[in-house]
């Protein structure tokens, strides 16, 4: 019986969620004021990028997939025991891996319920750091200037460039 790997996970809840986006955005009211393409034209954009990702994902997944099997099939008999095996990962590596991905996830929930309160650029820079911190061990200032930067960069195109207001949380005190 052949396993579902991650890959196809990942690219199948992409694209679950760029649909859930873009449902969203298509029941957000249209107004005839303003700007000519409306609200709905920038989540719309970025809901269609995710649903791209989702796709390109879900063919490169079918892509190693088929890779896979063909290397499986060709490659002589001999070959495949002098070949170094797939690695199985065992019940505590899979448990820790679901850990992982549950406090991501819960993570991703907090900062989206402190985000209003404690404004973009502190929730984002918290958010993005302690994510950098786990992924990326021991370089701090490494992690601190992405973040920081990242959050400062996309505060300037969306505030200052496109005029779109971000919530400033505690700064604005």
């Amino acid at each position: 019986m052949k396993t579902i790997k991650p890959e196809f996970w990942l690219a199948i809840f992409v694209i679950a969620g760029a649909l859930v986006y873009l449902y969203a955005d298509f029941q957000m009211p249209v107004t005839r004021m303003g700007d000519a393409l409306g609200p709905r034209a920038f989540p719309a954009l970025i809901g269609c990028g995710l649903l791209l990702a989702g796709v390109l994902l879900l063919i490169e997944a079918f892509s190693k997939r088929k890779n896979r099997e063909m290397r499986e099939h060709t490659a002589p008999a001999a070959a495949d025991h002098a070949a170094t095996p797939a690695p199985v990962l065992t019940k505590r590596e899979r448990l820790r891996q679901s850990l992982i991905l549950a406090a991501m996830v819960g993570w991703t929930i907090l900062y989206y319920t402190v985000f209003e309160q404690a404004g973009y650029l502190v929730a984002t820079v918290v958010f993005l750091g302690g994510l950098l911190s786990y992924f990326h061990r021991g370089h701090y200032r490494t992690n601190l200037l992405t973040a920081v930067g990242f959050a400062l960069v996309v505060d300037l195109v969306f505030v200052h460039l496109l005029n779109v207001p971000l919530p400033a949380g505690i700064l604005s005190i």
